[in-house]
């Protein structure tokens, strides 16, 4: 009977324990992929930051009026400094309020809408009277304040592309000129979007002031949220200032008039130079400037010439002209350097503009640092020719590739990081074909050099005089070919 009983009471025990059992525990979803989207772009943002304040009055709410004015001040110092500041904020709710409702938690909820934000989880930590000493109210305060936090870029260098002066108001392009100003205007830009694009300059602009005033102009009149407040007074100065003195900038025609005919021969020749300085914003010290120069390939002379695509050639001086400047301005500032290496493979530390892709670059590799023994000034590093690199793809902030032809005995597993250092580019190598295909390559030549071109022309010419078989009717198709290049 007992054994029935013990045997019955297990049994319901068991019955229970599974009717009352918890649901299995549910399957846990696997935990999500990191994102490799690209983040949102940072432009800076209104946040909060956290103060206490101390104000004084003739009254409790003017003490605590004047703790908030403080409070502002401190956050966002000349932002808010304005006699209209009280009318503004709506700080004047706090006028004629005893000390219990300053204390008070809906206070604190009708500053936060009368503000629009801008002061937020206000708290009266204290609130004296006036005593034997002191005849006026003591309050202190701490508040939240609605501030403005610039984007992380604005930690770079900043700088401003000045103007480009030009020393004539039109330029010889071919059988027409153009305005120097159009000119100036379209240099300027194409350096201003290449700096952008290097990644390494937070870039201002000086030219679209008055839309951006209209932008701020609605944020003072109230139109905006008055948290946007905060973005007032925000502008950056710049740290450099980029300019440009252009002293030759054509294509220009000669023309001989022939004695035995009424035609005259023609020839197209001429180049860009130019100079250029950065100079520093708070002292006013030219930091780095250089000169530089490019002369394009002539046509050689002809009597059948049709003339050139003036409009072509003047892209391309142009193309070449901020290309040569932003390489220089990198060199003084941002040296491309080899950031990382897995045999001949490499990644360089700039995209962009800054490099071109099938472009072949020599290589340094740097030694030792030298210092001034007078002025202890570092002199730099030494340079030892190290390699060449040819570019194979170009992004945004870097650029890959590999090196070419390494000197033997240069063991670059030795270097350290950063050890590798991009120069100008070189170059591209002679055609072994016809002597017109040698004027093609010097032209797509990249200018970070000083170095005339006129010579393979010349060259080009007088391979043709020195042809045993040729002829004056065989050399005029081969001039014919040549002004079709222009």
């Amino acid at each position: 009977m007992m054994r029935n009983s013990l045997t019955g009471a297990l049994a319901a025990l068991f019955f229970i324990a599974g009717c009352s059992g918890k649901p299995g525990d549910p399957a846990q979803t696997p935990a999500s992929a990191p994102s490799a989207a690209a983040p949102v772009p940072d432009v800076g943002k209104v946040e909060t930051e956290k103060t206490a304040a101390v104000g004084f009055g003739n009254s409790a709410g003017e003490a605590v009026l004047e703790a908030m004015k403080l409070a502002l001040m401190q956050v966002n110092g000349a932002v808010i400094q304005s006699d209209s500041v009280t009318a503004k904020y709506g700080l004047d709710v706090s006028l004629n309020r005893d000390s219990a409702s300053l204390r008070a938690n809906a206070f604190a909820d009708i500053v936060q809408q009368r503000s629009g934000g801008v002061i937020q989880r206000l708290r009266v930590i204290s609130l004296d009277e006036p005593g034997v000493l002191s005849k006026r109210y003591k309050a202190s305060i701490e508040a939240e304040i609605a501030k403005f936090k610039p984007s992380a870029d604005m930690q770079k260098l900043k700088i401003v592309v000045g103007p480009v002066v030009f020393s004539q108001a039109s330029l010889p392009m071919g059988d027409t000129s153009v305005p120097s100003r159009e000119v100036a205007a379209t240099l300027r830009q194409r350096v201003s979007d290449a700096l952008v694009q290097t990644g390494r300059f937070a870039v201002l602009d000086r030219e679209m002031s008055p839309e951006i005033e209209q932008e701020l102009d609605m944020i003072k009149s109230g139109e905006a949220p008055s948290a946007e407040l905060a973005k007032l007074s925000q502008a950056a100065s710049a740290d450099l200032v980029w300019s440009a003195r252009v002293s030759a900038f054509n294509y220009t025609r000669q023309a001989r008039q022939l004695r035995t005919s009424d035609r005259q021969l023609v020839s197209y020749s001429g180049g860009w130079a130019l100079s250029q300085k950065m100079v520093n914003v708070a002292t006013r010290q030219v930091s780095a400037a250089s000169s530089l120069s490019h002369t394009l390939p002539a046509t050689a002379p002809t009597t059948l010439s049709t003339g050139v695509d003036g409009q072509r050639i003047l892209n391309e001086m142009t193309d070449q002209a901020s290309k040569a400047i932003v390489s220089a301005i990198l060199q003084s500032t941002f040296p491309i350097t080899v950031l990382g290496r897995d045999g001949t493979n490499v990644v360089v530390s700039q995209g962009g503009q800054a490099l071109r892709e099938g472009g072949r670059y020599a290589v340094v590799a740097l030694g030792n640092e030298f210092k001034d023994p007078q002025t202890g000034q570092s002199l730099g590093r030494t340079e030892n020719p190290c390699c060449e690199l040819v570019v194979e793809r170009v992004t945004q902030n870097l650029s890959y590739g590999h090196l070419e032809n390494v000197r033997s005995n240069l063991n670059l597993d030795a270097l350290p990081i950063a050890g590798l250092q991009v120069r100008g580019e070189l170059a591209a190598r002679p055609a072994q074909a016809a002597p017109q295909a040698g004027v093609a390559a010097t032209a797509d030549a990249a200018p970070n050099a000083t170095t005339t071109t006129t010579a393979t022309a010349a060259r080009a010419t007088a391979g043709e005089k020195a042809t045993k078989k040729g002829t004056a009717q065989s050399a005029t198709p081969s001039a014919a070919a040549q002004d079709e290049k222009w």
